[in-house]
């Protein structure tokens, strides 16, 4: 009988061992089905940019001139509690030179972070006469536009992103854009940064009338498997994890979302948003033109003259850290519309993302919104058959 039950048991383990071998090329063949698959995808949506003359956009393109003058950004108050939605449609030029709404490939939902608001990414219009349109979410926004998105930013109730009060709300926006029949069969991708970052990477969690098919998180962590069961983070789409290394203590727990993101199975980009050196037309790009090239070239000499600036051109100093004095300084030569106050001046954005602690940055979004349209499409795919 022992004979018998070792040689059993020898038995078992050897076919565990084929089952685990078996098993194991399985996956790898999976894996790497799935890897030529996506470089497929990649070829096809770089052979369809390349027909259809997308390029990366330049300061003073037409083509996308329409996002600078608000022309088809409106907001609206949707719900009986009045939720703050502003939404903008890809438009081009007809045969008779005049401005007409385009169909959309998609809609980008985007988050904004504490102390901001849905009005940050579109410019002052008459349908939106409180919009204020900052440089990096105007070059977020403009970028999606360009690709043929919609582009849906939302308010938060608070001061900063709740899943307990924010989610229902985020409920109702999406119900009142995707039962439009020109959304309702379309992606969706959402982008957010810090709190608005922390609440795309839940939004997969709750029940919205249309899931995510791509997520970037920038500035944020996202879920990890110590507060996420694997089950439901496996079932995350692809996402994108852009974060600035210089917040160490960001970056560790971002690290760790990664790590646990990878062992779900879910595909994850990793991109890092680094300082940024100020040279005299710094701010006039980062604008896209928006901040003259003199006024550019103003702001950082007066960098210069307080020292702020390294050998390299680099900040020595946070510039939220910055003293009255440094700051009144520079108001001298920022634009007449620019107040300087925090989280409602361009200058001083754009000074932070030069910094690279903590700041919505449009530094590889172009490149990150590409990847998920590959990536998301194929999970899209899969998912159908």
């Amino acid at each position: 009988m022992i004979v018998i039950a070792a040689t059993c048991g020898a038995i078992a383990s050897v076919t565990r061992k084929s089952e685990s071998g078996l098993e194991a090329r399985e996956r790898r063949e999976a894996g790497e089905a799935w890897e030529k698959a996506a470089a497929t995808a990649e070829k096809v949506v770089a052979r369809q940019e390349e027909e259809s003359g997308e390029r990366e956009l330049l300061i003073g393109d037409s083509s996308v001139a329409y996002v600078s003058m608000g022309w088809n950004a409106e907001r609206r108050l949707v719900g009986d509690d009045g939720i703050e939605t502003i939404w903008e449609g890809p438009a081009a030029e007809n045969e008779k030179g005049e401005l007409e709404a385009t169909a959309p490939v998609g809609a980008l939902l985007v988050l904004h972070g504490c102390h901001h608001s849905a009005k940050d990414w579109f410019a002052n219009n008459t349908k939106c006469e409180t919009c204020r349109g900052l440089a990096q979410e105007m070059s977020v926004t403009r970028t999606a536009l360009n690709r043929g998105f919609v582009v849906i930013a939302v308010s938060a109730y608070g001061t900063c992103w709740s899943k307990e009060i924010d989610a229902p709300r985020m409920e109702q926006v999406l119900n009142t854009f995707f039962n439009d029949t020109a959304l309702s069969n379309l992606p969706l991708y959402a982008f957010g940064a810090s709190s608005g970052g922390s609440f795309v990477g839940m939004l997969p969690q709750m029940k919205l009338p249309v899931q995510p098919s791509g997520l970037i998180i920038q500035i944020a962590p996202g879920p990890t498997l110590e507060n996420t069961p694997r089950a439901d983070l496996s079932t995350y789409p692809p996402t994108v994890f852009s974060y600035m290394p210089k917040d160490e203590r960001t970056s560790e727990l971002i690290a760790q979302s990664i790590a646990d993101f990878k062992r779900a199975g879910v595909q994850v980009k990793e991109s890092k948003l680094h300082d940024h050196v100020v040279s005299d037309t710094f701010f006039y790009e980062e604008s896209f033109g928006k901040i003259t090239k003199e006024e550019s070239a103003g702001l950082t000499n007066t960098l210069n003259s307080f020292n702020l600036l390294d050998a390299d051109g680099k900040l020595t100093n946070d510039p939220r850290a910055f003293d009255d004095d440094h700051v009144e300084v520079l108001k001298k030569h920022a634009p007449v519309w620019d107040s300087m106050l925090a989280d409602q001046s361009d200058v001083r954005e754009l000074l932070n993302v030069a910094y690279a602690t903590h700041e919505l940055s449009a530094q590889e979004f172009g490149q990150n919104l590409k990847w998920l349209m590959v990536h998301g499409q194929q999970k899209v795919n899969h998912a159908r058959r």
